[in-house]
């Protein structure tokens, strides 16, 4: 289902980091093609004389005169050429304005350079009462509540979006090589002579119904129209449905997009991070509109600076405009602009009119040594039209699943609309640029090199690479050594799409070097042709795998394809030969079954068979045991709250959502080993969060437990240790693999990122980008005995006596891809020779 809202903003979010790292894949347009024949022009770059950064927006007048323009987000701008002597005047809010005289003799490019304004504030002393400004920001909280559109409890409206993406400063190294012969008008022409590459154009046109008690949103899309390149155009999003959320609203204090949060420049604590100047005042009609300058009080924090024009009588705002402080530490992210206009449905009643966002993502998170603003990057673009504004509809909001409290609609022929229904229908019309997009991606989506470049954009997703009926994979598993096997290899593959959409068929085989044994997988899965999700699986698989995982951690991570935790760090700086490691075979079905959005269950029927370890073998009553074996069903209950996904097929990719996710299993089996049984039962739940406060994140989640009955130790919980130098989220990383064993336990792992908060305070660090973080790992648990009565503990199993707690300090953004952090174990004093401090890294990319 495609949110009106969420849609490409959520996709863009989750995405992102993907596209970036194969810097090709993002984008839509912004320019045409166009030629001013006989007419000469005067171009150039407009940059900050402090940072050498291009400034995007700034207008550009010929002196006296009403002909101008201004620059892109590259800060390029061109123009017709002006009369020799006149005059231009550059000129952006937040810098100090430039008049340049044009000389008598031809001058084909002029760029500027402009100073930041700097303001002595030190001197001037504003009490809480004194001040015309600070008396019209007290009167702008006063009534930011009534003012905010987010206050009514219900109400309908219909907007009209528009996304576009390209990418920008395509060099003619990458135009003229082969994989683009024959197709180099896909490229065209900025209005800086430089090149780009549109990738996407979507429009859509939806009616949202919204109701806060008891919560009820519904989305209709009347019309969608896509055109993309291969992920872009494939996916959408699904799950909740905030008919409320348009991405910016500057009456809540901070605001939350590309997962970073920025401060509104009307926050309530918006001195702390903004100044604020009162630039001008009109008249309009009865009221009085007054004009308000911002711009950032220090450097590198996530602000704005623009300008916001509120009225005297209700003291709402009007319109607001701000970019991305130039100063400000975000990798990728180069420019961002956020506009909204709010307009008043009756007199007193402000509502959404119309958002913008434009942002320029650079594909190397550092500066180096080329001008950046000719650098490749990309450009995307996103406007929302509000119309049909009701306030307190009597209608009824009916949802199909009386259960739920969202969902999206699609009309019948919404994907089907012709030419003539978007041209009566379009709240704002098309521009020439996105008139050109919809034919150039076309043509784009049938080169070669795009579609290799999609492909392994969807392997990064999916861990397989698409070969045409088969997709060969997973990737993650094609190579990995240990102790017991040596090196190992796994060849895999599955059915794609193009053999069946309901049907899918996987299966791999692989070889250990050292133990000279083969190993294989074979599964099959069906998709219901239903409204609701509905999946069955049934699969056959034989793999070595760690003392401790199990797909309980897919609870916590999600979206990895296997229960396997990756890290790049780790593979590359293991310290410790892995030999904790054992054979499972498991035939396993599983039915998952979705109630409504946020509501999943899955049924489980396994029976699984653990091998006995090379280098701890099993022991019962000292006698050496072959294998243990279990037959289990288990249902788990997966909660969310307004929540988006990604479905496609058989793929499901969980994005976002501000509320907890809650699993709860229920399970329970019996138990086979040397010939004996035992019936067994087990309670399990996770929660997991990420919490923005301010401008910090908080991230935390908990696993707990208990196991009832006796089971073999391998099937009990062992938490999940580390022995590498690579940092791991949900493993203690001062803990060895085989160190406890439980029935019953509780785990908490706690993340908190200042993102700069202290740093971007000192001048001597400002400039690194680093930012702090700061961990905490906690566990609790307890093993009875009896489940030696089954399989001996190894003599690494400790007995707990005292929680165990390790606590964290470090940098994350280290050259924007590392985390580095410091980890004590503070107790209990590991007796089997774990380390009680270290240093743990972790490579990621984001913004």
């Amino acid at each position: 289902m495609k949110n009106s809202k969420q849609y490409l903003k959520r996709k863009f979010n989750s995405l992102s980091n993907l596209f970036l790292q194969y810097t090709l894949l993002f984008i839509v347009l912004m320019t045409c093609n166009t030629t001013i024949a006989q007419t000469s022009v005067l171009s150039g770059f407009v940059t900050d004389s402090e940072t050498g950064d291009p400034i995007p927006y700034v207008n550009i007048i010929v002196k006296n005169t009403l002909t101008g323009t201004t620059t892109d987000t590259a800060g390029v701008y061109k123009l017709a050429y002006p009369n020799s002597n006149d005059t231009l005047i550059f000129s952006a809010i937040g810098f100090y304005p430039i008049e340049k005289i044009i000389p008598r003799t031809y001058l084909s490019s002029l760029s500027v350079q402009l100073m930041p304004e700097t303001f002595d504030i030190s001197e001037i002393k504003i009490t809480p009462d004194e001040g015309p400004m600070r008396l019209l920001f007290n009167n702008i909280q006063k009534n930011k509540a009534k003012n905010n559109p987010a206050q009514f409890s219900k109400y309908s409206y219909r907007k009209y979006t528009k996304w576009r993406y390209q990418l920008n400063n395509v060099k003619d190294k990458m135009i003229n090589t082969k994989a683009f012969k024959h197709h180099e008008n896909v490229f065209k022409t900025a209005s800086d002579s430089s090149k780009y590459l549109p990738l996407y154009f979507s429009e859509q046109l939806v009616f949202n119904e919204v109701q806060k008690n008891p919560p009820l949103q519904k989305s209709t899309v009347i019309a969608d129209k896509t055109n993309g390149v291969g992920v872009l155009n494939d996916l959408e999003i699904s799950g909740y449905t905030s008919a409320l959320d348009l991405e910016v609203n500057y009456y809540d204090n901070f605001i939350n997009l590309f997962t970073q949060n920025f401060v509104s420049p009307i926050a309530e604590n918006g001195w702390f991070y903004y100044k604020y100047f009162l630039a001008d005042s009109m008249q309009v009609d009865s009221q009085m509109i007054y004009r308000v300058n911002y711009q950032p009080r220090r450097k590198g924090e996530n602000t704005l600076k623009g300008y916001f024009l509120v009225e005297d009588q209700c003291f709402s705002i009007m319109e607001i405009d701000g970019d991305l402080s130039i100063t400000s530490n975000i990798n990728f992210l180069k420019a961002l602009r956020l506009k909204s206009n709010y307009t008043f449905v009756n007199d007193t009643t402000p509502f959404y009119q119309r958002v913008q966002i434009d942002a320029l993502f650079d594909y190397i998170p550092f500066k180096t040594g080329k001008q950046d603003s000719k650098r490749l990057s990309l450009f995307y673009t996103q406007t929302a039209d509000i119309d049909q504004v009701t306030i307190n509809p009597t209608a009824e909001i009916k949802l199909s699943n009386k259960n739920a409290k969202y969902e999206t609609v699609k009309l019948p022929n919404a994907y089907n609309r012709d030419s003539l229904f978007w041209q009566e229908n379009r709240l704002e019309a098309l521009t020439e640029k996105d008139k050109l997009a919809t034919v150039v991606i076309d043509s784009i989506t049938e080169i070669k090199t795009i579609k290799i470049l999609n492909n392994l954009a969807n392997m990064s997703m999916t861990s397989y690479y698409d070969i045409g009926k088969i997709e060969l994979g997973p990737y993650t598993s094609f190579f990995n050594t240990n102790k017991v096997e040596g090196y190992h290899f796994f060849v895999g593959a599955r059915t794609s799409e193009e053999i069946s959409k309901r049907m899918l068929f996987w299966g791999g085989i692989g070889y250990g070097t050292r133990n000279k044994k083969v190993n294989y997988s074979l599964g099959y899965g069906f998709l219901f042709p239903t409204s609701n999700r509905q999946v069955l699986k049934v699969y056959y698989d034989d793999k070595m795998i760690r003392h401790g995982e199990n797909e309980k951690i897919l609870n916590l991570y999600e979206n990895a394809f296997t229960p396997t935790e990756n890290n790049l760090i780790s593979q590359l700086l293991k310290h410790d030969v892995l030999d904790e490691i054992f054979r499972e075979q498991k035939i396993a079905t599983s039915y998952e079954y979705e109630w409504y959005p946020g509501l999943l269950n899955k049924l489980s029927i396994n029976y699984t068979q653990h091998e006995s370890p090379e280098f701890y073998p099993f022991l019962r009553n000292n006698l050496p045991l072959n294998s243990v074996s279990a037959f289990e069903v288990s249902l788990d209950t997966r909660w969310s709250h307004e929540e988006k996904l990604i479905d496609h097929g058989f793929l499901r990719l969980y994005m976002d959502t501000e509320y907890p996710i809650v699993h709860f299993t229920v399970g329970g089996g019996r138990t086979f080993y040397d010939h004996e049984s035992n019936y067994y039962g087990k309670l399990a739940t996770t929660v997991k969060q990420a919490v923005n406060i301010g401008q910090s994140q908080l991230d935390y989640a908990v696993e707990a437990g208990v196991f009832l009955g006796k089971l073999p130790y391998t099937m009990l919980d062992i938490p999940r240790g580390n022995e590498t130098y690579g940092l791991y989220r949900y493993d203690f990383n001062m803990l060895n693999y085989l160190e406890y064993v439980h029935d019953k336990y509780v785990h908490t792992y706690i993340d908190y990122h200042m993102n700069g908060f202290l740093i971007r305070r000192l001048p001597l660090l400002r400039e690194t980008g680093f930012r702090e973080v700061f961990s905490s790992k906690i566990m609790v648990g307890r093993v009875n005995n009896k489940h030696q009565d089954v399989v001996a503990f190894p003599a690494s199993i400790t007995t707990m006596k005292n929680p165990y707690i390790e606590l964290g300090a470090g940098l994350e953004n280290i050259l924007s891809m590392f985390r580095i952090e410091a980890i004590w174990r503070v107790t209990p004093k590991s007796t089997i020779g774990a380390p009680s401090f270290g240093f743990r890294a972790l490579f990621y990319i984001g913004l």
